[in-house]
């Protein structure tokens, strides 16, 4: 007969600890995820792709692997967006490239973006 005597220190650093099996895991995932993630994201002028990262933090669930970036774009190039209108406010006049040449324009009638779900397509393949 054997008794199994739960040692509670070393199930912490086990199931806790960014050192721990379940950390170094979770340092190994959020990695290809992030690699992934970065080339799929958009390179246009490479903001983007830049700001994307992962960290491994803990909270009431245990150890957390947390990817993704600060940009402010990154939530409409990830979701897309739906046909909207730009408009200038601090400036008369707004000022782009469109096909090779620069274009001014008061209003913009956009239209849209489709989604990029460089973060949730790529974490079905490092799972």
């Amino acid at each position: 007969m054997a008794i199994f005597i739960m040692n509670e220190a070393g199930y912490k650093y086990l199931t806790r600890s960014p050192n721990g099996e379940v950390g170094r895991y979770l340092t190994i995932v959020g990695a290809k995820l992030k690699y992934l993630a970065k080339y799929q994201a958009g390179y246009k002028t490479g903001a983007l792709r830049s700001s994307i990262n992962y960290r491994i933090t803990a909270d009431s669930r245990g150890l957390v692997a947390l990817i993704g970036s600060d940009n402010r774009v990154a939530l409409m190039h990830h979701q897309g967006t739906r046909p909207h209108i730009i408009a200038a406010r601090r400036a008369k006049t707004l000022r782009f490239y469109s096909h090779g040449r620069i274009v001014y324009a008061k209003v913009v009638h956009h239209p849209g973006t489709r989604p990029n779900r460089y973060l949730t397509d790529n974490l079905r393949k490092v799972i």
